[in-house]
């Protein structure tokens, strides 16, 4: 897996479009959360059809694969890193900034 940073605050006030107070902060993570996994859904779509084209059914080779602890360990870092940037934007709400950045780098 690579290492992707997770993103940066920008400066600013944020725009309210909810008037109860972490709607919009709540709608926001979901969203984010939305977009990782339509994301991963469709890339996964994608190496199964890849897979099945040269004559493989990863399908139930996935379900008996056994995890090594370095792998377990790898995919506990990525899921901190999931929840760290969903969650980044309650953050980037309480501090009073605008919103945070995307994963490809600077401001949009």
């Amino acid at each position: 897996m690579s290492t992707r940073r997770i993103p940066r605050k920008r400066r600013g006030q944020r725009h309210q479009f909810f008037d109860a107070d972490g709607v919009d902060e709540v709608l926001s993570c979901v969203l984010r959360l939305t977009s990782e996994v339509s994301a991963l859904s469709e890339r996964l779509y994608l190496t199964e059809r890849v897979l099945e084209a040269q004559g493989l059914n990863v399908a139930n080779e996935v379900e008996r694969y056994a995890l090594s602890e370095a792998e377990e360990s790898a995919l506990s870092a990525e899921r901190q890193r999931l929840i760290e940037t969903v969650l980044a934007q309650l953050g980037a709400s309480a501090q009073g900034a605008e919103s945070i950045e995307d994963d490809a780098g600077g401001p949009s």
